[in-house]
C-alpha cells in the first residue's frame, strides 16, 4: 500500500533530494515534536536585576510576585510597572496596586556577599487578612552557571542534612513544580488545582534557606527571608526560579508589616554557604534592631 506523505515529510524529502544535486544547501534541519508558537505577553514587574561581577550573569528578583491571603486561590495581584528610583545607591519603589487594596514599598541595597530587600506591605482593604504570604520569585534563567533545569544542584536543609530537589519525596504535584514548608509554619489552605500542580516535599525546611550550587561547584547562590513561610522552585525554562517566600501573619485594615530578604553569592561549599548566610542575616538583623531603637 502506498503511504501518502504529509507536508512535513514532503519538505524533508524535497530538501534531501535537492541537496544531493547541490541545489539546496545541506543545512541540518531540526523537526520539533511540537510546533514552537508565540505565547502570551507578560509584564513581569516589579523586578530588579541583580548583576554578577563582570556581567557573568544575573538573577532577577520579582518583589513581590503576588500576595496570598491564607488561601492559595485568594490573592492580591501585584504585577504592573513600578517607578523604581535610585538614591544613595539604593533602589526603591512605593506603589498602590490597581485595585487599591494593597500598598507595597520595596528597597534593595547591596550588602556583604550580595543584596538585601526590605518589603513593606499595607492592608488598605476593609477586611482583616490572615496568614499572609508574599511569593517572591528569584528568576535564574539568565544566571548562567546557576540555572539548574534538573534540580540536581538545588538544595534545602532538613534535620541538618542537605536535600536536593531532584527526586525528593513529595505529597503529589507535577515534577516541574515543588514547594517545601518551613518548620514552625502553618500550611495555607490549598485548592485542588494547587495540589495538582504543586507538590510539597515531605521533609520540612529547617531554616527557610534555599540554594543552588554553580555548575562548576565553586560557588553557591542562596536566598532567604526573615521569616520564610515556604520554599518554592519552578524548573520551566522561562522561570528556572527559586523562592523563599516571606510570611507576614495577620494584617488588620490599615496595618503594615515589614520583612527583609536576602540573595547571596558565596564561594565555597554548601556548609560554608549556609554558615555565611546565617551569619550575615543575623548581623544585619542585629544592626536593624539597634537602628530602630534609636
Amino acid at each position: 500500500m502506498t503511504r501518502l506523505l504529509n507536508r512535513r515529510d514532503q519538505l524533508k524529502l524535497t530538501a534531501s533530494a535537492l541537496s544531493v544535486f547541490g541545489l539546496w544547501p545541506e543545512i541540518p534541519i531540526a523537526w520539533s515534536g511540537e510546533p514552537i508558537l508565540p505565547g502570551q505577553a507578560v509584564v513581569r514587574q516589579p523586578t530588579i536585576d541583580l548583576q554578577f561581577n563582570d556581567h557573568q550573569g544575573l538573577a532577577q528578583w520579582w518583589l513581590p510576585e503576588l500576595l496570598l491571603l491564607g488561601n492559595t486561590d485568594v490573592q492580591v495581584a501585584t504585577q504592573g510597572p513600578a517607578d523604581w528610583k535610585r538614591v544613595d545607591g539604593e533602589w526603591s519603589y512605593n506603589r498602590v496596586t490597581p485595585d487599591g487594596r494593597l500598598s507595597v514599598k520595596v528597597t534593595v541595597q547591596q550588602i556583604q556577599l550580595g543584596w538585601m530587600a526590605t518589603l513593606t506591605i499595607c492592608n488598605r482593604s476593609d477586611t482583616t487578612w490572615s496568614n499572609v504570604v508574599a511569593p517572591v520569585c528569584l528568576l535564574l534563567h539568565a544566571s548562567g552557571v546557576f540555572q539548574d533545569p534538573q534540580w540536581t544542584r538545588t538544595f534545602y536543609r532538613s534535620n541538618g542534612k542537605f536535600i536536593t530537589y531532584a527526586g525528593c519525596e513529595t505529597d503529589g504535584g507535577r515534577d516541574l513544580f515543588r514547594m517545601t514548608l518551613v518548620k514552625g509554619q502553618k500550611m495555607l489552605e490549598r485548592s485542588d488545582d494547587h495540589r495538582e500542580k504543586w507538590g510539597f516535599t515531605k521533609r520540612l525546611s529547617d531554616d527557610g534557606i534555599i540554594a543552588v550550587v554553580s555548575s562548576d561547584g565553586s560557588a553557591v547562590l542562596t536566598t532567604t527571608w526573615n521569616p520564610s513561610h515556604h520554599l518554592q522552585a519552578n524548573r520551566r525554562r522561562t522561570y528556572s526560579c527559586i523562592h523563599a517566600n516571606p510570611y507576614f501573619g495577620t494584617l488588620a485594615p490599615g496595618e503594615s508589616r515589614t520583612s527583609h530578604g536576602y540573595v547571596f553569592l558565596i564561594n565555597g561549599d554548601l556548609e560554608h554557604a549556609w554558615s555565611e548566610t546565617k551569619r550575615v542575616v543575623r548581623e544585619t538583623s542585629a544592626n536593624q534592631s539597634k537602628t530602630s531603637e534609636r
